[in-house]
């Protein structure tokens, strides 16, 4: 009986077993279909399809404005001499110090040069400068007297110059200072001269070299158009000199006279310039005259006959007056003389031997009712007469007996 239960659970068990091994899984259940809900009358606006517009970026808040940065406004660069004045002179052979007002980058400097009428550089230095203000010195060189020109620039960082400024001075001479010189007398600044007449150049000189001075007449002053060279005494003193040069025919306008000895560039180099005016001979004030000699203040004894020599400009062949006028108003010396084609002329005045004191000189050309008349003027002092140096008697012979 036991077995046979044992039999029949193990058969029912081993059926269940292989029942599960070969059944196929079984199928899933369906489920309903879902119904979409049905639309329900109502107030409310319909539902906004999305898919039907492109989005639309919305309203943002700008950036806040920069503060604006200060921008540096540009500079009007300008540079003025204000110490010395215009014409100063400026003693050759000494220190000098020379101030004025600019305005510029910092970046800028600030050069003066020391330029003679005729261009030569004489000096260049870079000044000092504060916040609208400059000052720079230098040695005034010995090699040329007469007109020179201070010349103040503005320079950038690549050394072009954005502003200038000029002012003439004057080169003057002192002799215990300098001992190799020549100065002008004659032409003085702004001097007027005619074409194809005669100047007049006078001055002193002290050891020129080769003791010759040339003189010249430079164009414009940039370039010599007209030359004589004098041979002068030796000596080692000063001593005056004198000369004459024929203004070029087409000569008009600025020019400049130049006297000079020696080679640019080296020791024995001296040179005196000053600025002209030549005029053209049908100018209206193309007339003047000038005397070389005597030169004002000279002494002269009574009782002898001195010079007088000079040119007279724009007067070809023409009559030229002298007189000699005491303090007194009383004529004392007179004489008319010609000039040559190129306007020079001489003559000379005896003093009476009773003169003596300051007299003056007046020369004149040309008719004040023709609008050409010229004159110019010297003093000059009267000296006692020279004593005669008595003959001595010759012998009287005696007859012999």
């Amino acid at each position: 009986m036991n077995r046979t239960k044992l039999a029949t659970i193990l058969f029912i068990l081993t059926a269940l077993f292989l029942a599960a091994c070969n059944a196929s899984p079984p199928l899933p259940t369906q489920v309903p279909l879902a119904s979409l809900p049905t639309a329900t009358a109502t107030g409310l606006p319909a539902t906004r399809d999305l898919t039907a517009e492109a989005p639309t970026s919305q309203p943002t808040e700008p950036p806040p404005t920069p503060r604006p940065s200060a921008t540096p406004l540009p500079v009007d660069v300008w540079i003025k001499v204000t110490n010395p004045e215009e014409g100063a002179d400026l003693v050759v052979g000494s220190d000098v110090s020379i101030r004025g007002l600019v305005q510029k980058e910092p970046t800028h400097s600030v050069w003066l040069s020391l330029i003679s009428a005729t261009g030569h550089l004489l000096t260049e230095v870079e000044a000092r400068v504060g916040e609208t203000s400059w000052e720079a010195g230098f040695h005034v060189p010995q090699s040329v007297t007469g007109t020179a020109f201070l010349n103040a620039v503005v320079r950038d960082e690549d050394g072009d110059i954005l502003a200038e400024n000029n002012l003439r001075i004057n080169l003057v001479l002192n002799a215990d200072i300098v001992d190799r010189f020549v100065v002008f007398a004659q032409p003085t600044y702004g001097e007027t001269a005619v074409s194809e007449f005669n100047i007049l150049f006078s001055g002193q000189t002290k050891l020129p070299a080769g003791n010759r001075v040339t003189i010249e007449i430079w164009e414009n002053c940039k370039e010599p158009v007209a030359r004589q060279t004098f041979i002068m005494g030796r000596s080692r003193n000063a001593f005056p000199w004198q000369g004459f040069v024929v203004v070029p025919k087409d000569l008009v306008g600025r020019a400049c006279a130049v006297a000079t000895f020696g080679t640019i560039g080296e020791d024995n180099w001296r040179e005196a310039q000053t600025v002209i005016d030549v005029l053209p001979q049908d100018h209206p004030e193309a007339y003047g005259v000038a005397l070389g000699y005597p030169p004002p203040d000279t002494t002269i004894p009574a009782g002898e006959a001195f010079p007088l020599y000079g040119t007279a400009l724009n007067v070809r062949e023409g009559p030229v007056t002298v007189s000699v006028v005491l303090d007194n108003g009383r004529m004392v010396g007179q004489s008319t003389t010609t000039t040559d084609y190129w306007g020079y002329w001489e003559t000379q005045v005896t003093l009476p031997y009773e003169t003596l004191g300051a007299a003056k000189v007046s020369v004149s050309v040309g008719e004040q009712t023709q609008g050409n008349y010229a004159e110019t003027e010297t003093l000059i002092t009267i000296s006692e007469a020279n004593t005669p140096t008595p003959v001595p008697l010759l012998p009287t012979a005696t007859p012999s007996e």
